[in-house]
């Protein structure tokens, strides 16, 4: 025996026995058809409504609707306000009875935070380095001297053959090795350019890169410091932002851009499709919602939450990360917020023509999360790409948003400096917005 209990009578005239009910009050039990010709009615709609007559009196129907209707707020914005305001309220009921989303939130982005922000740098510190010295002259240790006198290069035992240095380079004990020919200071002081070999462990390319830029700039000013004659023109490179030079400073920001397209998409992706999984759906489509109200019922606390994500990010960045801010709060913030809009519109967007919350997670990944982090300028500046990868990089809000957090944490970016890219995300948000509510559908197929 199967048991349904439902509002609607299309679906109770489809069982074998049924109990009308009002007020938790047995009104009459038989077949639906027995019910309906028991009122002489001609639906079974119509036989309910005669026994709620009876039950309750013929004229409270009459006078509860009028007080419903002197209650019920006037206008066409107010009654779809209060819809949207119905639905952002279960939505948010939904979130906090759900503690494994919660978690997932607020303390998920925490974890991504710390994890990536310390697990990716572009640092140059502590660079093991040892030196072959085959001429052992009182030039060949000055110039030993140049490298061990900064703080990023750290000395080791110095080398007694090339083999012995492809054996330590190899095991990752050496960063850099110095070979000093033969005949190096004499070679110097008969005016001669000798040779001098730089060996790098070129296995990770951005590390030896640097490497390869302070050893360059440090052999420079050897040659400098024998001959001022040299060097007629004295030039000194100096950095612009983040005088620092450390990848905090570039890479938490843009996490944090990562993290905000991340988690709010995904977390949004579900709020449709979980409707039709559970069947809740249903609600949507026999009552007077619009897609949009419906659309935008579902995504406002997902936003808030993602506001709120923000300002923990933040707060992470200054105190844990020491990440400087140097440009205005109003302006990340108001930014911000459109660019959270965009995301979590981009999860309903994925939600609203999927059937199952892992196709919905799923294409949300791979249409949205994959394009951010290869494009969206987290590692490699969107103006480095070429014009495909700019195109495809530009067609998601993460490239827009990445300058904005970037430049207003270290450039000091204001108002006018990310107007533009307020524009283009606001634009982003409503056309999120439309193409979901045309791709909901209002009726069951």
């Amino acid at each position: 025996t199967i048991f349904i209990s439902t509002h609607f009578m299309n679906e109770a005239a489809r069982c074998d026995r049924i109990s009308l009910m009002h007020a938790g009050r047995v009104l009459a039990v038989g077949t639906p058809e027995e019910l309906t010709a028991a009122r002489g009615a001609a639906r079974l709609e119509d036989a309910f409504i005669a026994y709620l007559q009876d039950e309750i009196g013929a004229e409270a129907p009459l006078a509860e609707t009028q007080s419903f209707e002197a209650a019920r707020p006037s206008g066409r914005l107010a009654q779809a306000l209060i819809r949207l305001w119905a639905y952002s309220w279960r939505e948010s009921l939904e979130l906090v009875r759900d503690p494994i989303r919660m978690f997932f939130a607020f303390l998920g982005p925490v974890i991504l935070l710390i994890t990536v922000g310390y697990g990716i740098s572009f640092d140059v510190d502590s660079l093991s380095f040892a030196v072959l010295d085959q001429d052992q002259s009182a030039e060949s240790r000055q110039l030993s001297e140049q490298f061990s006198a900064i703080r990023q290069f750290e000395a080791q035992a110095p080398l007694d053959s090339p083999a012995d240095m492809d054996r330590r380079m190899g095991r990752g004990a050496l960063t850099l090795a110095l070979e000093i020919p033969e005949g190096f200071g004499k070679a110097l002081h008969q005016g001669k350019v000798p040779e001098v070999a730089l060996w790098l462990d070129g296995s990770m390319p951005f590390r030896a890169e640097a490497v390869r830029g302070y050893a360059v700039g440090l052999l420079s000013q050897y040659g400098q410091s024998l001959s001022a004659q040299s060097a007629p023109i004295a030039i000194e490179s100096r950095f612009r932002f983040n005088q620092a030079f450390k990848s905090a400073n570039a890479m938490v920001p843009s996490v944090i851009m990562l993290i905000l397209v991340l988690v709010p998409a995904i977390m949004a992706a579900v709020g449709v499709v979980r409707e039709k999984e559970t069947g809740t759906i249903a609600n949507f489509r026999a009552t007077p919602i619009t897609r949009v109200e419906f659309l935008v019922g579902k995504q406002l606390p997902y936003i808030l939450i993602a506001f709120v994500e923000f300002w923990i990010l933040f707060g992470l960045g200054l105190t844990l990360f020491g990440v400087p801010f140097t440009g205005s709060l109003a302006a990340l913030a108001g930014v911000t917020l459109l660019y959270v809009t965009a995301t979590t519109g981009i999860g309903q967007l994925m939600s609203s023509f999927t059937r199952t919350q892992v196709a919905a997670v799923f294409a949300t990944a791979v249409l949205n999360v994959i394009p951010t982090v290869n494009f969206a300028g987290l590692i490699v500046p969107v103006s480095s790409l070429n014009a495909g990868g700019r195109l495809v990089g530009q067609a998601f809000p993460g490239a827009w948003y990445q300058p904005v957090v970037s430049g207003t944490f270290v450039k000091g970016f204001h108002w006018p400096d990310v107007a533009g890219h307020a524009l283009v995300l606001a634009g982003f948000a409503l056309a999120y917005l439309v193409l979901a509510a045309l791709l909901l559908r209002k009726q069951e197929a």
